[in-house]
């Protein structure tokens, strides 16, 4: 439901503080409290995971208020800062909705002794210029500070224009408005423009405000007006593009930096293949030919053997044919995974249920794979790490770990892929290890370590002598605005 000023929420849903929109002289609780309640608020119906977030949220907003070194004012001024902070929170975890915003704003006013529509646009632009909102994909960034634009009812829809090519583009469309009009257009060709706003029939219910890069504007928001004054929503545009430029700049920032980056995977990934195909036709030649040579040698020394040692003789044979055919079928399976293409068109739960399938069949290990979220919707070289990154802890495990037991877990999230490879084995001194590697020439941690890195992702290897080993990577989902 909408909460205007002294309308609250249904029981079942979070609460505002008292009942009534606060007024001056009214609300003198202890500074404590104040941030007490306002977290007793958003951690109604929380999933677990934002729990945590909100405890180390109400932390900070403690050094917050004591930074001010007024309590009573400080306090104020830390309400706002952790409620907007909630919200990030909540919108990053797809925990937020409408009444979440409403409600939180009527909780800050009564915390804070503010005027309803005062607390509104107070929390809104703090909200929107959370720096927290630059740790998330650009595109979802910006789709959480326009949907507050709607909560607040501010607009009633709201879109996001850029050039593109020469052309126009709709970034981002929220509300029910469906398909932007060509008025909506034109409105956003004006802003664009820095011109005045339509004074056609119902161009007065049409709000816009430009986006200004180093003082050009390179893109637009445009929405019809809600249930707010123009002026009010005018102000509440303002602020909004103005925090949109950091997050629209970082977007063109990743968009170049994933130019350069498909440019070196697909070097790295021509190399692999180059590598798999030297090993089809050199190395797996050479085994084949040796395995011939072998079978042809027993057929030759057989007959001077003496009769006493021929089944020792033929069993030595065989033990060398059979590991010929072992080396035979891992170098094709090296030769095999190497091969990119399969990796990038076919569906990567397939890929990975194929990798954890063989793996098992080879070591006999226990082995677990769990794919949470939307795993196909990574771009190529997000899906082409993913799968070399668990490739590689896996040989790893065959090789060294001695483990019975290995768990895969991959979390598609709305704002980051997260894979984790554990096994129950052995254990080893990370750096220790990873600096004999290298001395070694075995890099291939450290290349997962530098793909990651090349995305904006992290990496990470927890262990220790006696086990568990857990391998840790995080990508940042990233999608352009225009496509």
């Amino acid at each position: 439901m909408t909460l205007d000023a002294g309308t609250h929420l249904d029981q079942g849903s979070r609460l505002p503080l008292s009942s009534g929109a606060a007024q001056p002289g009214r609300g003198h609780r202890e500074p404590e409290e104040r941030l007490a309640r306002l977290h007793d608020y958003f951690l109604e119906g929380c999933p677990p995971e934002v729990r945590t977030v909100l405890e180390t949220i109400l932390v900070d907003a403690r050094h917050v208020r004591d930074g001010f070194g007024d309590a009573d004012i400080g306090d104020g001024l830390a309400s706002v800062w952790y409620a907007s902070s909630a919200i990030v929170e909540l919108a990053a975890a797809l925990e937020l909705d409408d009444a979440d915003v409403r409600g939180a704003a009527a909780v800050v006013a009564d915390a804070c002794a503010l005027p309803l529509p005062a607390a509104r646009f107070a929390l809104f632009s703090q909200t929107v210029g959370s720096p927290r909102l630059l740790e998330l994909p650009p595109l979802f960034a910006i789709e959480i500070q326009l949907g507050l634009l709607l909560s607040f009812d501010v607009l009633a829809d709201a879109t996001l224009w850029q050039r593109a090519a020469g052309t126009l583009e709709c970034a981002l469309s929220l509300g029910e408005g469906g398909r932007p009009s060509r008025r909506v257009r034109a409105e956003a060709k004006a802003a664009l423009r820095q011109r005045s706003r339509l004074s056609l029939l119902g161009g007065s219910q049409l709000r816009s405000a430009p986006v200004l890069r180093h003082g050009r504007p390179y893109a637009a928001i445009v929405g019809r007006l809600g249930s707010v004054e123009p002026e009010i929503a005018d102000a509440f545009l303002r602020v909004c593009a103005a925090e949109l430029g950091p997050a629209i700049e970082r977007e063109h920032l990743l968009e170049h930096s994933a130019a350069r980056e498909r440019t070196l995977v697909a070097a790295s990934e021509r190399r692999l293949m180059r590598l798999g195909f030297d090993l089809h036709d050199g190395p797996i030649q050479d085994v084949l030919a040796l395995a011939a040579d072998v079978r042809l040698l027993q057929e030759q020394v057989y007959p001077f053997v003496l009769e006493r040692h021929r089944e020792q003789a033929a069993g030595r044979f065989d033990d060398l044919t059979a590991r010929l055919v072992e080396l035979d079928r891992e170098l094709r399976e090296i030769a095999h995974s190497l091969e990119t293409k399969s990796v990038i068109s076919r569906p990567l739960g397939e890929i990975l249920h194929r990798e954890i399938d063989t793996f098992a069949e080879r070591t006999g290990v226990n082995t677990n794979l769990e794919i949470r979220g939307e795993a196909d919707s990574l771009t190529s070289a997000q899906r082409i790490t993913v799968f070399r990154a668990i490739q590689e802890a896996l040989a790893n495990v065959r090789e060294h770990a001695g483990a019975t037991a290995v768990s895969v877990l991959v979390r598609a999230r709305r704002s980051s892929i997260e894979v984790q490879v554990t096994d129950d084995g052995m254990g080893f001194e990370v750096e220790r290890a990873l600096a004999k590697a290298a001395q070694r020439g075995r890099l291939g941690l450290v290349g997962i370590a530098e793909r990651t890195r090349m995305l904006g992702g992290t990496f990470d290897v927890e262990s220790a002598p006696g086990g568990p080993t857990t391998l840790r990577l995080t990508l940042p989902r990233w999608e352009p605005l225009v496509p």
